[in-house]
């Protein structure tokens, strides 16, 4: 194998066709018809550049996976020359730069791996999409990922039974939730460091707060998001979000003090607050309420807010706000008779 590679002169297309198709039809003929290939990583959200690693998946049926796919991932390791030099070639196994991990630049992989491992279940049609077990970035790599070969049309099957439109309503709302459940408390710590002049605890939430915040508009266009490289791209061709937050992410990123920043923040809760509201996503109690809309699944239970209104009677009626009925449903207090 030469360690040397392409340094990218080659598109990952024309590799692909020109060194690794090639190679495969030499030595595993039988898998050229059978093998579906996405590109993964930046190459595969069309941010790649001379400093990113080439990640391709090559997906097998499960029985081809099997029998074939270890012969298939030696050879791809042994005999193909590589896209880009290789890190080891230039970082020695040396112990101080553990962080440098090594991995092939192809991987062969079930194809039932996808979905939760149940792809190959649902392209048989034994099985509907388990769209609550499947992460939402699983789903945007299956939407945009680029497909250099596709056996028997599997990932474009799959990339159509998928689709944001098919997504459930009722998952859109509960990712909005959750989400904004896990901000609340983050947002609330990153005030609290800036206020105390702690800059690398602020810098610390402030990653935590604007990566919810981007996954927060993402789901208020009912539009999947990346795992963490893509979101300034993605989020550039969104309907809402571009023209009207685009600046204040400018002053969280920028070198601006932290007090600036944290108004940049504040601005952007706000915004996002109101389309939140203007859309239609959540209602204004979801919000007044939030923990209760998670924990009684409001997306789920069109009488979530009852009972929080009776539990805050309760406490009302024994004498304390209402809002310590949490209280009474935590320790399964009875409706009458007040505290115990």
């Amino acid at each position: 194998m030469n360690g040397e590679g392409n340094d990218c002169e080659l598109g990952f297309e024309a590799y692909f066709e020109e060194k690794v198709i090639p190679l495969i039809a030499r030595e595993h003929p039988e898998l050229v018809s059978e093998m579906s290939v996405r590109v993964e990583g930046s190459f595969g959200l069309g941010a790649g550049d001379e400093l990113s690693d080439l990640d391709v998946t090559l997906f097998l049926p499960e029985k081809l996976w099997k029998e074939r796919g270890g012969q298939l991932q030696l050879t791809l390791l042994h005999k193909l020359e590589p896209f880009v030099a290789h890190p080891s070639s230039v970082f020695p196994r040396d112990p101080f730069v553990w962080w440098n991990l090594r991995h092939s630049e192809i991987s062969v992989h079930r194809l039932s791996e996808l979905l939760c491992g149940r792809a190959e279940s649902v392209l048989a049609g034994e099985r509907e999409v388990p769209w609550e077990e499947v992460a939402v970035e699983e789903l945007l790599q299956l939407q945009i990922h680029p497909v250099l070969r596709d056996g028997h049309k599997a990932l474009a099957r799959l990339r159509e039974l998928t689709s944001p439109e098919r997504y459930p309503k009722r998952l859109w709302v509960k990712g909005l939730i959750c989400e904004l459940v896990d901000l609340a408390g983050e947002l609330e710590e990153f005030e609290k460091a800036v206020r105390r002049s702690k800059p690398l605890e602020a810098q610390m939430f402030l990653g935590e707060v604007v990566r919810m915040l981007f996954r927060a508009v993402f789901l208020t266009n009912r539009r999947y998001y990346p795992w963490r490289n893509g979101f300034l791209r993605m989020f550039k061709e969104l309907p809402f979000g571009p023209k009207e937050l685009g600046g204040e992410f400018e002053i969280v990123g920028s070198e601006a003090s932290w007090p600036e920043k944290s108004a940049a923040v504040k601005r952007i809760v706000h915004t996002v607050t109101k389309q939140i509201l203007e859309s239609g996503m959540l209602t204004p109690d979801m919000l007044r309420y939030l923990l209760h809309a998670r924990d009684e699944k409001a997306w789920e239970n069109p009488d979530w807010l009852a009972g929080a209104e009776a539990r805050g009677r309760q406490a009302e009626e024994a004498g304390y706000d209402s809002w310590y009925g949490w209280i009474w449903e935590r320790w399964g207090w009875p409706e009458q008779g007040g505290v115990p």
